[in-house]
């Protein structure tokens, strides 16, 4: 007989008790409050991460927290630049460049989190494929990277987008955009 596959809720457990040691080296307990609470994010989209069928848990656990954070950026910055339905600088433009769509290391890694989109509710599901697509201006950068790191490549790309957009969307964004470019 095969072995029982255990639930993605108990799954995110033994995750989460295999990244004790790490957390038991941040710096205070307010930051292990937040690295705790951060890993409970996972239990929202537990019918997501368990439909990804990805052998490693760790990237369905970091794609939820991901797509979490990409909602709560949304949420709190719609009417900013960046959020909006239209590109507001040329650099955004390249979306639909046809260089970047026919990315096959990128598509096939995006194909791959189609089971994680399917049992989402149709606004996490919206923003989700979303947030997905705005990976394709990042192709190159994806590919360079090459196949065995596309799982790595695509958090890394989307990581960097949210980042951008803090730091944007940010009261000192223009600042601290001046210091980073000085």
């Amino acid at each position: 007989m095969g072995r029982t596959i255990p639930s993605f809720r108990i799954a995110t457990v033994m995750e989460e008790e295999e990244w004790k040691f790490y957390r038991k080296y941040l710096r205070n307990k307010n930051e292990k409050k937040l690295f705790t609470h951060m890993f409970l994010i996972a239990n929202l989209y537990n019918s997501a991460c368990s439909n990804a069928v990805n052998p490693i848990r760790i990237h369905p656990i970091m794609m939820s927290i991901i797509l979490h954070h990409y909602k709560m950026l949304k949420e709190r910055t719609f009417s900013f630049v960046g959020f909006d339905n239209s590109p507001k600088d040329n650099e955004d433009n390249d979306i639909n460049d046809s260089n970047n769509i026919d990315s096959t290391i990128l598509k096939q890694e995006l194909d791959k989190w189609y089971n994680f989109s399917f049992v989402l509710r149709k606004k996490n599901r919206v923003l989700f494929e979303e947030m997905l697509q705005s990976s394709y201006k990042y192709s190159d950068a994806i590919n360079a990277k090459g196949k065995e790191c596309s799982t790595e490549s695509l958090f890394m790309t989307l990581i960097f987008e949210q980042f951008k957009k803090m730091i944007l969307n940010s009261n000192h964004g223009q600042q601290h955009q001046q210091q980073l470019f000085k």
